[in-house]
């Protein structure tokens, strides 16, 4: 009886990390109706609009203090959502699972344990989702301070990639001459690429973990005494008692550090800044072979991706920059945009260090390098 219990419990682990990676991941959006009802963009839903208008109750066309709060209030959703199904894979199992499983992919392509690969997935779909459970595993011990370095080097690089790419697309795949997969499969590469430069830096720098990780036998029984001095004794508590954390987290760490983003966007912007880069910077552009247009659009996606994304768009349109031209920097306006809202969205949340904002910019720069330079490279072949 007790072999059969214990086969049963370890059938169920798998089962249930399945179903976890299927629900981030995308694959059940399509397909029948009642098969979206295991995916997280169509539990999640969207916010209606108002009555003769496309808007809902965030509107659209400004950036301030006011816009910044009922946009975080947008986001608050999406991350119950999530560390509630988090919390819902620790109670039967999966995370044991995912740590068995992709240990052995995770641990040599970029140094981190089995069990974020959930953190992985949902960063993929959502920026806001991926920081906050990348928060909760250093929070749990089960990365230590230099491993949640280059998870935030992998997170703030495209934030969101596929959930943004996927949303952008119809603005720009009119315009774009290359099969539109062909980016995003550049950017994900990419973003590996440059986690991986990041976890070589602290290497060569010799840079101190806080504390030892826990192993999975470890993690595994402080969470269960964690559920039991919370009464967690079935699915329903669990993910209360993740939801719980995740207002927790929204309220005192994401929406101010997403207010303080917006200001800073709005300041640089109403001084002049994104015009006085754009001049600057048209120089650079030459070295690549580019017009001095092409950096106005990586400016503009730098304040904001979609923005970025509308300008080539409209550039292209308008003739200023070709459809190879624009074809080449797309990866680039997706490895580098958003950064000052993602400082407070993805850095800010995770609770990265300040001394390490320097490297999560220098990387998405570098990587938005490294990506015109593969598109010319494609294209010369």
């Amino acid at each position: 009886m007790f072999y059969i219990r214990a086969i049963f419990k370890n059938v169920m682990e798998y089962v249930s990390l399945f179903m976890v990676i299927a629900f981030f991941s995308g694959i059940c959006a399509k397909g029948p109706e009642w098969l979206t009802a295991f995916d997280y963009s169509s539990i999640l839903g969207k916010f209606g609009t108002i009555a003769g208008s496309s808007d809902n109750f965030t509107g659209h066309g400004d950036i301030s203090v006011r816009s910044a709060f009922l946009f975080a209030l947008s986001i608050i959703p999406g991350i119950i959502l999530s560390l509630g199904v988090l919390s819902v894979a620790g109670y039967l199992g999966a995370l044991n699972a995912a740590g068995r499983i992709f240990s052995f992919i995770l641990k040599p392509l970029l140094g981190l344990p089995g069990c974020s690969a959930f953190a992985i997935i949902s960063s993929l779909q959502s920026s806001d989702s991926g920081a906050v459970m990348t928060k909760d595993l250093y929070d749990q011990k089960i990365i230590n301070r230099k491993q949640r370095c280059i998870f935030s080097a992998f997170e703030f690089s495209s934030g969101g990639s596929i959930g943004v790419y996927l949303t952008a697309m119809p603005i720009i795949s009119a315009h774009l001459n290359i099969p539109i997969l062909m980016p995003l499969g550049i950017i994900l590469v990419i973003k590996i690429v440059g986690a991986n430069l990041i976890r070589a830096y602290l290497s060569f720098k010799n840079e101190e973990n806080d504390t030892e990780v826990k192993g999975p036998d470890e993690v595994l029984e402080n969470r269960n005494i964690k559920q039991s001095k919370e009464n967690i004794s079935n699915i329903a508590d669990a993910f209360i008692s993740g939801a719980k954390r995740a207002i927790n987290i929204s309220l005192n760490i994401m929406m101010p550090n997403v207010i303080m983003a917006f200001v800073l966007t709005a300041v640089l912007m109403k001084i002049g800044a994104m015009d006085f880069l754009g001049r600057v910077g048209s120089p650079l552009m030459q070295i690549f072979g580019l017009n001095g247009q092409t950096m106005v659009v990586l400016v503009s996606a730098w304040f904001s991706g979609l923005g970025g994304v509308a300008m080539g768009a409209t550039m292209c349109a308008t003739g200023e920059i070709t459809q190879t031209q624009l074809a080449i920097i797309t990866p680039a306006v997706f490895l580098m945009g958003a950064q000052l809202q993602y400082m407070g969205r993805i850095l800010g949340v995770i609770g990265l260090e300040f001394r390490h904002y320097r490297l999560m910019f220098s990387i998405s720069i570098i990587n938005a390098i490294i990506s015109i330079l593969v598109m010319k490279a494609l294209y010369s072949l």
